[in-house]
């Protein structure tokens, strides 16, 4: 006998940050990731009042278990804070993204800063109830069975394939076709006849975005120009820790003449930990920046923004984009080919004249998916 599923965006519908969504299969109560949100400066995150306003649960300690796809904060911010209401909810997520979070979650807050000690032992407490799991692992929940793929994008990040009666859904969090300086692409499920996949589509409205995949090339190659030819020191601020571990092993894998590369503490702690995962990034020329700014041409990179070096460099912002274009979604799509899309984590449009993802599948002959973008606090039918 088939169960119901249930499917509610609770955040990170059509629009990015605070992605959260709840997946009930039967009487299994499922949260896929538990994102934070800025707008206007201001941080916010899912809306569990409306979940508990459904027939479906009345409270959150109804909550079963807690997938969690990668340690982006848009996926993993408001993690702590929905474990204090889940208490009796299993969370799982990979040795890696466990590392990530911890950092950005319980390091950046308690380590070396004064806190309340019992906040600070709460937290911690929450974080020893993490399992990790490894990818190709199943797990058998009864009602249900789910797999853990490889999902690219970022070190530790996966999809997880929920397998219930002869149901398949696929929930791919953010992922990535081709290989990123630090991780594989993702590995797509063979053979699974996926029926639903509940899709990240951040470039599903954005026809003519194309990721400009040589833009970490060019920053990495203009950073150690400057400094090397130039002898000119060079502030690289980075917008998220992820994104600033990526460049310094690009700039690793080129720096062949040894231009010092000084790494602020908030970034250095992060590459630490990724290390002792056997993901290798630091060289000999990566040093600590200290409390003296180096008398040497050098490169400084740091995720602080109101660094008190900023006035003695010349500063870059350096960017690049980790997800998908428009295109390499429409290919990731065509190789699962799904009887339905469920699209969310969608960025807006930019143009009413712009076709959707959905608009251009259906030029395919040989597509057979059906699209629904989701809104949050819509209930949908899988």
């Amino acid at each position: 006998m088939q169960q119901d599923i249930i499917f509610i965006p609770l955040g990170g519908g059509q629009r990015v940050g605070a992605s959260c969504y709840y997946l009930k299969v039967g009487d299994a109560n499922i949260i896929l990731d538990a994102g934070i949100g800025i707008d206007d400066g201001l941080e916010f995150g899912p809306d569990f009042q409306f979940l508990i306003r459904t027939p479906f649960i009345q409270s959150m300690t109804q909550i079963n278990n807690i997938f969690i796809s990668h340690a982006h904060m848009d996926h993993v911010g408001y993690l702590l804070k929905l474990m204090n209401q889940t208490s009796y909810a299993g969370v799982y997520m990979t040795e890696i993204t466990k590392v990530l979070s911890e950092y950005q979650l319980y390091d950046r807050l308690f380590i070396g800063k004064s806190s309340d000690e019992n906040t600070r032992l709460a937290a911690r407490s929450l974080l020893e109830r993490i399992a990790t799991v490894s990818f190709m692992q199943t797990m058998d929940f009864g009602k249900y069975k789910v797999t853990f793929y490889p999902a690219g994008h970022i070190p530790g990040a996966m999809m997880m394939l929920f397998e219930t009666g002869k149901k398949r859904i696929l929930y791919t969090g953010d992922y990535s076709l081709n290989s990123t300086a630090l991780t594989q692409g993702c590995m797509i499920p063979k053979d699974a006849k996926i029926d639903t996949v509940i899709i990240c589509g951040l470039h599903a409205k954005h026809p003519d975005y194309t990721k400009k995949s040589d833009a970490i090339y060019k920053q990495a190659g203009y950073v150690l120009h400057t400094v090397k030819d130039n002898r000119r020191s060079l502030l690289c601020q980075i917008p998220q820790l992820s994104k600033g571990i990526e460049f310094i092993k690009k700039l690793n894998d080129w720096n062949n003449t040894g231009v010092p590369i000084y790494i602020d503490r908030s970034i250095m702690d992060m590459v630490v930990k990724m290390e002792k995962l056997s993901v290798p990034v630091l060289n000999k020329y990566n040093k600590v920046m200290g409390d003296e700014k180096p008398s040497v041409p050098h490169i400084y990179l740091t995720s602080d923004r109101n660094t008190k070096w900023a006035g003695h460099y010349k500063s870059i912002k350096v960017d690049f984009s980790l997800h998908e274009d428009f295109n390499e979604m429409k290919q990731f799509l065509k190789r699962i080919n799904p009887r339905q899309a469920i699209v969310v984590h969608c960025g807006k449009e930019n143009s009413v004249f712009d076709d959707t993802i959905e608009q251009e599948m259906m030029k395919d002959v040989d597509c057979r998916t059906q699209f629904t973008f989701a809104d949050e606090e819509e209930i949908y039918r899988l």
